[in-house]
C-alpha cells in the first residue's frame, strides 16, 4: 500500500486517508507557476512524498530538476485542484489582455502553453461555460495576435513542440497555427475570416473529450471507444452550438474536419462509415482537415513514430491536387517557407 512519508508523529490511518485524498497533476501545470497555491507531492519507492509547498517559488530549473528526477507524477490535494486550476486560468485571462505589452515572443511562447493546459481543463470538464469562454475569448485574442505577427509563427513553434504537451490538446493548436499561416499568405481572407477559421479550427476536437485522455495512448481501443470517435467531430459541434460565437457554416466545417482523413491510416477510426470516400465540397473545410492532417502526422504518437513533412504533404498532393491545384501550390510553398527557410 503507497503511504505518505510524513513526520513520525502521524498515524498509519492518516497517512492513508491523506493518499486517497490526492489526485494527478501534470508536471506542466507548474509552468508560469511563481507563487504555488497548493503543496505538490511526488512518489519514491512507492511512498508518497512532499516536494514542493505551498508558497513555493517556481522557476523554470527546478521543474527541469524534477523532470530530471522523474518526477513526472506529481500529486495536489484533491480539495486544492480548482486552486492551481484558478491560478491557471487568472494567468491565461490577464495575458491574453495584455499581448500587445512587452516582448511578443515571450508573451506568445507563455500563451500558447498556458492555452494549452486551459485546453486539458476544458476536456475534462467540456460542459463549464466558464471554462470554455475562457477558452474561446484566449484564442481570438490569440488568432489577432498571430495575424499581426506572422513572422514569430517559426519560433513560436519551435518554442511550443519542446514543451511536449500531451498530443491530444497540442495538435489543435499547431494545426491552427498552421491554417492561420496559409490563410494569411493567400491573401483570399478577411481578417474576421481568419478569426472564424482559426477558431474553428482550434475547436474543432473538443468531442474527443467523451474518452479519457490516457485512452489515446493506448495500442488498441475498444469498438465502442472506436465509435465514439468515429462520432467526435459531430459531437464538437453539439459541444459548441449556441454556446461560442460560431456561425453555423463553420460548425459544419467541424462536422465535416474528418471527410477524407482516412486516408491518414493512424486517423482511420475518427470517420463516420458514411463518409468513407467522401469529399465535402469547399475550400475552408479542404483546408482546415489538411492541416490537421498534417499537424497529426508530423508529431509522433506513443503507437508510432513522426511522418517527415515530405510524406505528409504527398499525403496532402493526393487528397487535393486535383480538386485544387493553387491552393496545393500555395499549402507547399507556406510549408516550405515555414520549416526551411533560412
Amino acid at each position: 500500500m503507497v503511504q505518505l512519508r510524513m513526520s513520525q508523529s502521524m498515524s498509519l490511518l492518516e497517512r492513508n486517508h491523506l493518499a486517497f485524498q490526492l489526485t494527478p497533476i501534470s508536471v506542466r501545470e507548474l509552468l508560469f507557476v511563481t507563487d504555488l497555491p497548493c503543496d505538490v507531492y511526488g512518489i519514491k519507492d512507492g511512498v508518497f512524498e512532499l516536494v514542493l509547498k505551498r508558497r513555493s517559488y517556481i522557476n523554470r530549473d527546478i521543474i527541469k530538476g524534477l523532470i530530471q528526477a522523474g518526477r513526472f507524477e506529481l500529486f495536489i490535494n484533491h480539495g486544492e485542484r480548482q486552486k492551481l486550476i484558478t491560478y491557471h486560468q487568472d494567468n491565461l485571462r490577464k495575458l491574453t489582455r495584455s499581448l500587445s505589452v512587452g516582448d511578443p515572443l515571450e508573451k506568445g511562447k507563455k500563451v500558447l502553453n498556458l492555452l494549452t493546459i486551459n485546453m486539458e481543463y476544458l476536456y475534462k470538464d467540456p460542459t463549464n461555460d466558464e471554462t470554455l469562454s475562457l477558452q474561446y475569448q484566449s484564442a481570438k485574442n490569440l488568432a489577432a495576435f498571430l495575424s499581426a505577427n506572422v513572422d514569430l509563427h517559426e519560433p513560436l513553434y519551435k518554442s511550443y513542440i519542446q514543451m511536449k504537451h500531451h498530443f491530444i490538446f497540442a495538435q489543435p493548436l499547431l494545426s491552427s497555427l498552421f491554417l492561420l499561416g496559409v490563410l494569411k499568405m493567400s491573401h483570399l481572407f478577411n481578417a474576421k475570416d481568419v478569426e472564424n477559421l482559426f477558431i474553428t479550427s482550434y475547436f474543432k476536437d473538443i468531442g474527443m473529450s467523451a474518452i479519457p485522455t490516457e485512452k489515446y495512448d493506448q495500442m488498441e481501443i475498444s469498438d465502442e471507444e472506436k465509435k465514439l470517435l468515429s462520432r467526435h467531430a459531430m459531437h464538437s459541434a453539439n459541444i459548441l452550438q449556441g454556446r461560442i460565437q460560431l456561425g453555423p457554416q463553420y460548425l459544419t466545417i467541424i462536422e465535416n474536419h474528418h471527410s477524407f482523413s482516412l486516408l491518414a491510416k493512424d486517423l482511420d477510426y475518427f470517420t463516420p462509415p458514411g463518409n468513407k470516400g467522401e469529399v465535402v465540397a469547399g475550400f475552408e473545410t479542404t483546408l482546415v482537415c489538411v492541416m490537421d492532417v498534417i499537424a497529426a502526422m508530423i508529431s509522433g504518437r506513443p503507437f508510432r513514430p513522426a511522418s517527415n513533412l515530405f510524406d505528409s504533404l504527398e499525403l496532402v498532393k493526393a487528397l487535393i491536387s486535383e480538386q485544387y491545384p493553387q491552393e496545393f501550390k500555395l499549402i507547399v510553398t507556406y510549408f516550405k517557407n515555414f520549416f526551411f527557410k533560412k
